[in-house]
């Protein structure tokens, strides 16, 4: 006769997609696509074994590295529905944006270490990057927001281009029920000052790559503009593999696009600080 589990040794789905850090729709998925077993309540709920969710904390489900070779191909060879298939194929798969935009950053390490390599061109990288682009700002227009939501400017560091780190975090913002003001890239500090200062603005996120800016004019930036943050209540998020220095209150770090993630879930407030009078 076969082992009952007993009830209390069981997850919900809810409780499961809070330890793996997805949505629930993402864990009944997976429970559907055989990915992760489930046992049924005499009700018909699914419930999970603790240590299935645990095997799988942390690991993004489904095949990373095919994912990037797929998107890579239909990027570079200009094929914006492809690309935007992809994405949406993955993110089915990983249950967050945050997870896809990791996987696309260690995609765009590998093409600049290609390029540098004379592997890849430049204009095979200005479509792919195109591409990519317009494929995020489409999927991008699907997502509802609610007409209140909370505003977060994104903007790349002075003498900084690269945007498309800027493109997933407003994937990411969405999916957490924040609106993006796009700054763009290669912001003058005296924009990025004005719009700490607004007060429909609760976050401003900023990325510095590795070789847009020193790690000396990266403090500077950040002993400029953090005291203003702190007098103004706005929420200052430092991403990309930028040299930061330690950042001060009210900035966060965020090493990676599931750090932003975790802290808009867990530790940014969706309203601003209490602002100055």
């Amino acid at each position: 006769m076969a082992q009952t589990t007993k009830p209390s040794a069981l997850l919900s789905s809810r409780q499961a997609a809070s330890i793996l850090g997805v949505h629930t729709a993402s864990v009944k998925r997976w429970s559907d696509q055989g990915v992760l077993r489930c046992v049924r309540t005499p009700g018909g709920h699914r419930r999970f074994h603790r240590q299935d969710i645990e095997a799988l904390r942390g690991q993004p489900v489904g095949p990373h590295a095919s994912f990037n070779e797929r998107l890579w191909t239909a990027a570079r060879q200009g094929q914006q529905m492809r690309a935007e298939g992809e994405l949406l194929q993955y993110w089915g798969q990983v249950g967050r944006w945050e997870h896809v935009s990791d996987a696309i950053g260690d995609m765009l390490v590998d093409i600049g270490r290609a390029w540098v390599d004379g592997q890849v061109s430049i204009s095979e990288e200005h479509v792919a990057s195109e591409t990519l682009l317009r494929s995020m700002a489409r999927l991008l227009m699907m997502m509802p927001l609610r007409p209140d939501a909370p505003v977060c400017a994104l903007a790349t560091v002075p003498n900084d281009e690269h945007t498309i780190g800027l493109a997933m975090s407003e994937l990411i913002l969405a999916e957490h029920d924040w609106k993006s003001l796009w700054l763009g890239r290669n912001t003058p500090v005296d924009t990025i000052v004005e719009v700490i200062t607004r007060p429909d603005v609760a976050m401003v996120a900023l990325s510095a790559s590795e070789y847009s800016c020193s790690a000396a004019h990266l403090a500077e930036l950040i002993a400029a503009i953090a005291p203003l943050a702190r007098r103004h209540g706005t929420h200052l998020v430092l991403g990309g593999t930028g040299a930061w220095p330690d950042p001060p209150s009210p900035a966060h770090r965020a090493s990676s696009f599931r750090d932003f993630g975790l802290l808009l879930r867990n530790q940014l407030t969706s309203r601003p600080l209490t602002r100055a009078g």
